[in-house]
């Protein structure tokens, strides 16, 4: 593997999320729309691989409507509609196209709950005031364990975690993970001077989740018989392989911060 290649890829992928978190309201939200938009097409291109072909217009759709709903500060109830809207027309589809089948109904379904219904959370979060404690406690508390479950599972790693899924994680490897999220769970409390508890609560709800993420979408990956989801950035694939944790990781935060009642 080529270190110079997959290095400044990273640097820049940082450089640009931190920028577009950064720069305001719109940005936030517009960087999040951007991903679901060309992760919509990552993930159908998947599926079609596997013999499962999906709607590239729906879940498009469906997403655009549910940011508007939430730049205008609609509630909950209207987003919960739009996604019940969303199925239904996957389900209407296949009544008018019958020849298309029902798989393709189930496909439309599955990708509106996933990637989009993850989507749909994270671009609800970051339309909001207090959006900056969840995002940034679910993505450097995922990084970091991400990072540190490699070196883990590298010097440590004896027990394999998923060997079917993904044969290099390993138990050892994802507790080392944990406990780096949450000692970036404590820097951030320390930095920003955030609650203790509540900083390293969420890094580490945020980061086991974000774990359990990246091993189900290694799992579509190898049931579809791909590397990658993408190859829009080199020696990294595409916006799939880089958001396969965070799409749980940060839904995981957020939540996790209304139920303690800090949001």
């Amino acid at each position: 593997m080529d270190i110079k290649k997959r290095f400044v890829p990273a640097v820049l992928i940082v450089v640009v999320t931190i920028g577009c978190l950064l720069l305001g309201r719109f940005t936030r939200v517009a960087f999040f729309l951007a991903l679901a938009v060309v992760s919509a097409f990552e993930v159908q291109n998947v599926l079609f691989q596997a013999g499962l072909p999906a709607s590239k217009c729906l879940p498009i759709v469906y997403i655009a409507l549910h940011t508007l709903l939430c730049w205008v500060g609609a509630s909950v109830e209207w987003m919960t509609a739009l996604l019940a809207g969303a199925v239904f027309a996957a389900m209407l589809w296949t009544v008018l196209k019958p020849e298309r089948g029902a798989g393709f109904a189930m496909t439309n379904v599955f990708v509106l709950m996933w990637p989009f219904g993850f989507y749909a959370i994270i671009i609800h979060a970051a339309a909001q005031k207090a959006w900056m404690m969840p995002i940034l406690l679910a993505v450097l508390g995922t990084w970091a364990c991400d990072c540190m479950a490699l070196v883990g599972g590298k010097y440590l790693g004896v027990h394999k975690m998923a060997p079917v899924v993904s044969p290099h994680k390993t138990w050892e490897g994802a507790i080392v993970g944990g406990l780096s999220s949450i000692v970036a769970g404590m820097l951030i409390s320390w930095i920003l001077g955030w609650g203790f508890w509540v900083c390293v609560g969420t890094a580490l709800v945020a980061s086991t989740f974000g774990q359990v993420g990246d091993l189900t979408a290694s799992l579509f990956k190898r049931m579809a018989g791909v590397k990658d989801y993408g190859h829009l950035m080199p020696e990294h694939g595409g916006i799939m392989d880089k958001m396969d944790s965070i799409l749980f990781a940060i839904p995981a935060a957020y939540f996790f911060l209304r139920f303690v009642g800090v949001i």
